[in-house]
Protein backbone atom coordinates (compact mmCIF):
# COMPACT_ATOMS: atom_id res chain seq x y z
CA UNK A 1 0.00 0.00 0.00
CA UNK A 2 2.42 2.27 0.84
CA UNK A 3 4.45 1.93 -2.65
CA UNK A 4 1.39 2.43 -4.13
CA UNK A 5 0.85 5.54 -2.69
CA UNK A 6 4.41 6.40 -3.25
CA UNK A 7 3.67 6.11 -7.18
CA UNK A 8 0.33 7.89 -6.84
CA UNK A 9 1.79 10.88 -5.10
CA UNK A 10 5.08 10.86 -7.15
CA UNK A 11 7.58 9.57 -4.97
CA UNK A 12 8.13 6.45 -5.64
CA UNK A 13 11.70 5.43 -6.99
CA UNK A 14 12.79 2.07 -8.12
CA UNK A 15 15.11 0.89 -5.70
CA UNK A 16 17.24 -1.09 -8.38
CA UNK A 17 17.69 2.13 -9.86
CA UNK A 18 21.51 2.22 -8.56
CA UNK A 19 22.90 4.48 -11.99
CA UNK A 20 26.06 5.68 -11.89
CA UNK A 21 26.47 9.88 -12.38
CA UNK A 22 29.65 8.69 -14.78
CA UNK A 23 27.58 6.44 -16.97
CA UNK A 24 24.29 8.95 -16.79
CA UNK A 25 26.29 11.67 -18.11
CA UNK A 26 28.03 9.95 -20.48
CA UNK A 27 24.70 9.25 -22.53
CA UNK A 28 23.35 12.61 -21.40
CA UNK A 29 26.02 14.36 -23.09
CA UNK A 30 26.23 11.45 -26.25
CA UNK A 31 22.45 12.38 -26.49
CA UNK A 32 23.10 16.87 -26.74
CA UNK A 33 22.81 17.94 -30.15
CA UNK A 34 25.64 21.01 -29.38
CA UNK A 35 27.74 23.20 -32.10
CA UNK A 36 31.07 21.66 -32.33
CA UNK A 37 32.78 24.56 -30.19
CA UNK A 38 29.58 24.00 -27.21
CA UNK A 39 30.22 19.96 -27.40
CA UNK A 40 34.05 20.50 -26.80
CA UNK A 41 33.76 23.28 -23.80
CA UNK A 42 30.93 21.45 -22.09
CA UNK A 43 33.11 18.48 -22.88
CA UNK A 44 36.38 19.63 -21.30
CA UNK A 45 34.43 20.87 -17.90
CA UNK A 46 32.85 17.65 -17.66
CA UNK A 47 35.87 15.22 -18.25
CA UNK A 48 38.02 17.68 -16.49
CA UNK A 49 36.14 18.87 -13.37
CA UNK A 50 33.03 16.78 -12.98
CA UNK A 51 33.52 13.86 -13.39
CA UNK A 52 36.64 13.44 -11.27
CA UNK A 53 34.33 14.08 -8.07
CA UNK A 54 31.02 12.31 -9.30
CA UNK A 55 31.40 9.69 -11.60
CA UNK A 56 31.30 6.84 -9.40
CA UNK A 57 28.62 8.31 -7.13
CA UNK A 58 25.21 6.91 -7.77
CA UNK A 59 23.18 9.43 -9.29
CA UNK A 60 20.27 9.76 -7.01
CA UNK A 61 22.68 9.99 -3.66
CA UNK A 62 24.87 13.26 -4.81
CA UNK A 63 23.54 15.93 -2.18
CA UNK A 64 23.55 19.78 -2.26
CA UNK A 65 26.35 20.21 0.29
CA UNK A 66 28.32 17.41 -1.71
CA UNK A 67 27.92 19.41 -4.95
CA UNK A 68 28.61 23.26 -2.47
CA UNK A 69 32.31 21.01 -1.37
CA UNK A 70 32.91 20.31 -4.94
CA UNK A 71 32.52 23.64 -5.93
CA UNK A 72 34.44 25.56 -3.45
CA UNK A 73 37.24 23.04 -4.09
CA UNK A 74 37.31 23.68 -7.83
CA UNK A 75 37.82 27.59 -6.44
CA UNK A 76 40.77 26.68 -3.94
CA UNK A 77 42.66 24.69 -6.23
CA UNK A 78 42.85 27.54 -8.79
CA UNK A 79 40.34 26.73 -11.18
CA UNK A 80 39.23 30.06 -12.72
CA UNK A 81 35.66 31.19 -11.83
CA UNK A 82 34.44 31.13 -15.23
CA UNK A 83 35.62 27.59 -15.51
CA UNK A 84 33.42 26.55 -12.21
CA UNK A 85 30.49 28.71 -13.62
CA UNK A 86 30.77 26.24 -16.90
CA UNK A 87 31.23 23.00 -14.95
CA UNK A 88 28.37 24.21 -12.55
CA UNK A 89 26.63 24.83 -15.65
CA UNK A 90 26.85 21.49 -16.98
CA UNK A 91 26.33 20.01 -13.99
CA UNK A 92 22.93 21.33 -13.35
CA UNK A 93 21.71 20.62 -16.33
CA UNK A 94 22.23 16.92 -16.42
CA UNK A 95 20.65 16.98 -12.78
CA UNK A 96 17.67 18.85 -14.25
CA UNK A 97 17.36 16.75 -16.99
CA UNK A 98 18.05 13.11 -14.10
CA UNK A 99 14.80 14.93 -12.76
CA UNK A 100 12.90 14.84 -15.46
CA UNK A 101 13.69 11.36 -16.07
CA UNK A 102 12.23 11.03 -12.80
CA UNK A 103 15.65 9.33 -11.45
CA UNK A 104 15.82 11.79 -9.12
CA UNK A 105 13.43 13.88 -7.16
CA UNK A 106 15.01 17.03 -6.84
CA UNK A 107 18.35 18.69 -8.46
CA UNK A 108 20.98 19.00 -5.77
CA UNK A 109 22.31 22.22 -7.69
CA UNK A 110 20.77 24.47 -5.53
CA UNK A 111 23.55 26.84 -4.64
CA UNK A 112 22.63 30.94 -5.62
CA UNK A 113 24.28 32.66 -7.83
CA UNK A 114 26.54 29.64 -8.80
CA UNK A 115 26.12 29.43 -12.53
CA UNK A 116 26.55 33.16 -12.78
CA UNK A 117 29.43 34.54 -14.29
CA UNK A 118 30.46 37.32 -12.99
CA UNK A 119 32.59 39.46 -15.47
CA UNK A 120 33.94 42.81 -16.02
CA UNK A 121 33.21 45.19 -18.51
CA UNK A 122 36.01 44.50 -21.52
CA UNK A 123 37.45 48.09 -22.06
CA UNK A 124 37.20 49.07 -25.57
CA UNK A 125 39.40 51.46 -27.98
CA UNK A 126 38.39 54.78 -28.53
CA UNK A 127 38.53 56.04 -32.56
CA UNK A 128 41.95 57.31 -32.44
CA UNK A 129 43.12 54.46 -30.88
CA UNK A 130 41.49 52.51 -33.39
CA UNK A 131 43.09 54.33 -36.41
CA UNK A 132 46.67 53.92 -34.30
CA UNK A 133 45.90 49.93 -34.72
CA UNK A 134 45.20 50.30 -38.10
CA UNK A 135 47.70 51.93 -39.19
CA UNK A 136 49.77 49.75 -37.04
CA UNK A 137 48.68 46.49 -38.46
CA UNK A 138 50.04 44.96 -41.92
CA UNK A 139 48.24 46.83 -44.83
CA UNK A 140 45.92 43.55 -45.33
CA UNK A 141 44.49 43.33 -42.25
CA UNK A 142 43.74 47.09 -42.07
CA UNK A 143 40.08 46.85 -43.13
CA UNK A 144 39.60 43.87 -40.73
CA UNK A 145 40.14 46.41 -37.36
CA UNK A 146 38.10 49.30 -39.28
CA UNK A 147 35.30 46.76 -39.73
CA UNK A 148 35.52 45.31 -35.94
CA UNK A 149 35.56 48.52 -34.71
CA UNK A 150 32.94 50.32 -36.77
CA UNK A 151 29.99 47.20 -37.58
CA UNK A 152 30.77 45.08 -34.64
CA UNK A 153 31.27 41.66 -36.06
CA UNK A 154 32.75 39.48 -34.42
CA UNK A 155 36.22 37.43 -35.25
CA UNK A 156 34.70 34.64 -36.74
CA UNK A 157 32.16 36.20 -38.63
CA UNK A 158 34.88 38.81 -40.25
CA UNK A 159 36.97 35.84 -41.19
CA UNK A 160 34.24 33.93 -42.78
CA UNK A 161 33.06 36.76 -45.64
CA UNK A 162 33.58 36.30 -48.75
CA UNK A 163 33.31 38.72 -51.38
CA UNK A 164 29.61 37.75 -52.44
CA UNK A 165 28.44 39.12 -48.57
CA UNK A 166 29.83 42.61 -48.93
CA UNK A 167 27.45 45.38 -51.20
CA UNK A 168 29.64 48.15 -51.79
CA UNK A 169 26.96 50.00 -53.40
CA UNK A 170 24.24 49.71 -50.74
CA UNK A 171 27.23 50.01 -48.00
CA UNK A 172 26.53 46.27 -46.13
CA UNK A 173 28.08 43.23 -44.80
CA UNK A 174 25.69 40.12 -44.59
CA UNK A 175 26.81 37.88 -41.85
CA UNK A 176 25.79 34.13 -43.16
CA UNK A 177 28.56 32.34 -41.58
CA UNK A 178 31.14 32.14 -39.25
CA UNK A 179 34.49 30.21 -38.51
CA UNK A 180 35.25 28.53 -34.91
CA UNK A 181 38.08 26.72 -33.66
CA UNK A 182 38.28 23.49 -31.62
CA UNK A 183 40.92 21.35 -30.52
CA UNK A 184 39.64 18.50 -32.04
CA UNK A 185 38.75 19.36 -35.37
CA UNK A 186 40.34 22.82 -35.82
CA UNK A 187 39.00 25.69 -37.80
CA UNK A 188 35.29 24.25 -38.75
CA UNK A 189 32.87 27.12 -40.80
CA UNK A 190 29.31 27.24 -38.96
CA UNK A 191 26.40 29.13 -39.34
CA UNK A 192 25.52 31.45 -36.58
CA UNK A 193 24.45 30.58 -33.17
CA UNK A 194 20.68 31.55 -33.72
CA UNK A 195 18.54 33.07 -36.55
CA UNK A 196 19.16 36.35 -35.27
CA UNK A 197 23.01 36.16 -35.86
CA UNK A 198 22.33 35.85 -39.35
CA UNK A 199 21.75 39.08 -40.39
CA UNK A 200 22.91 42.44 -42.79
CA UNK A 201 25.16 45.40 -40.51
CA UNK A 202 25.55 48.85 -42.49
CA UNK A 203 29.25 49.79 -42.86
CA UNK A 204 30.48 53.53 -42.73
CA UNK A 205 30.74 55.35 -45.79
CA UNK A 206 34.42 56.73 -45.31
CA UNK A 207 35.22 52.31 -45.31
CA UNK A 208 33.97 52.25 -48.73
CA UNK A 209 37.08 53.04 -51.17
CA UNK A 210 39.40 51.16 -48.57
CA UNK A 211 36.97 47.94 -48.30
CA UNK A 212 36.65 48.54 -52.43
CA UNK A 213 40.66 48.46 -52.63
CA UNK A 214 41.10 45.42 -50.42
CA UNK A 215 39.08 43.46 -52.28
CA UNK A 216 40.79 44.34 -55.79
CA UNK A 217 43.92 44.02 -53.88
CA UNK A 218 44.19 41.02 -51.09
CA UNK A 219 40.81 39.20 -51.35
CA UNK A 220 40.37 35.93 -52.68
CA UNK A 221 38.83 36.29 -56.51
CA UNK A 222 35.50 34.85 -57.23
CA UNK A 223 31.91 35.33 -55.71
CA UNK A 224 32.88 33.30 -52.37
CA UNK A 225 36.40 33.90 -51.86
CA UNK A 226 37.33 34.84 -49.09
CA UNK A 227 37.57 38.20 -48.03
CA UNK A 228 40.40 37.95 -45.69
CA UNK A 229 43.07 35.76 -46.34
CA UNK A 230 46.35 34.14 -45.11
CA UNK A 231 47.76 31.72 -42.67
CA UNK A 232 47.87 34.43 -39.11
CA UNK A 233 43.82 34.32 -39.75
CA UNK A 234 43.80 30.98 -39.67
CA UNK A 235 45.97 31.27 -36.28
CA UNK A 236 44.04 33.81 -35.18
CA UNK A 237 40.85 32.05 -33.12
CA UNK A 238 38.40 33.88 -31.32
CA UNK A 239 40.35 35.17 -28.44
CA UNK A 240 43.81 35.75 -29.56
CA UNK A 241 45.17 39.12 -28.86
CA UNK A 242 45.22 41.12 -32.24
CA UNK A 243 48.12 43.37 -30.39
CA UNK A 244 49.99 39.35 -30.38
CA UNK A 245 49.11 38.61 -33.58
CA UNK A 246 49.28 42.22 -35.93
CA UNK A 247 51.13 44.90 -33.82
CA UNK A 248 51.63 46.17 -30.50
CA UNK A 249 48.75 47.37 -28.60
CA UNK A 250 47.64 51.56 -28.48
CA UNK A 251 47.96 51.18 -24.98
CA UNK A 252 51.26 50.36 -22.48
CA UNK A 253 50.74 46.68 -20.76
CA UNK A 254 47.47 46.20 -22.42
CA UNK A 255 46.52 43.75 -25.03
CA UNK A 256 44.25 44.83 -27.42
CA UNK A 257 42.04 41.89 -28.70
CA UNK A 258 39.60 41.03 -31.21
CA UNK A 259 36.59 41.44 -28.85
CA UNK A 260 37.87 44.91 -27.69
CA UNK A 261 37.76 46.49 -30.89
CA UNK A 262 34.40 45.05 -31.78
CA UNK A 263 33.45 46.91 -28.68
CA UNK A 264 33.86 50.68 -30.04
CA UNK A 265 31.03 50.35 -32.07
CA UNK A 266 28.42 49.55 -29.55
CA UNK A 267 29.91 52.36 -26.92
CA UNK A 268 29.79 54.84 -29.78
CA UNK A 269 25.92 53.88 -30.11
CA UNK A 270 25.52 53.98 -26.04
CA UNK A 271 27.20 57.90 -26.13
CA UNK A 272 25.45 58.37 -28.94
CA UNK A 273 21.87 57.49 -27.19
CA UNK A 274 23.17 59.36 -24.40
CA UNK A 275 23.47 62.59 -25.68
CA UNK A 276 20.25 65.13 -25.10
CA UNK A 277 18.37 66.55 -27.83
CA UNK A 278 18.44 69.47 -29.36
CA UNK A 279 14.78 70.82 -30.50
Amino acid sequence: MRKEAEIIEGRWQNPDENVTFGAYADSWFTERDYAATTRERNGSALRLHILPTFSDVVLREITTPQVRRWRADLLSSGVGEPTVVKSYQVLRAIMNTAVDDGLIQRNPCRIKGAGAAKTAERPFLEVQEVSRLAEAVPAHFRVFILLAAFTGLRFGELAALQRRDVDLERRTISVRRAIAETRTDGLLVKAPKSAAGVRTVAFPVSLTVELASHLDTHSEAGRTGLVFTGSRVARFGGTTSVASGFAPSTRPGSRTCIFTISGTRATLWRRQAARPRVN
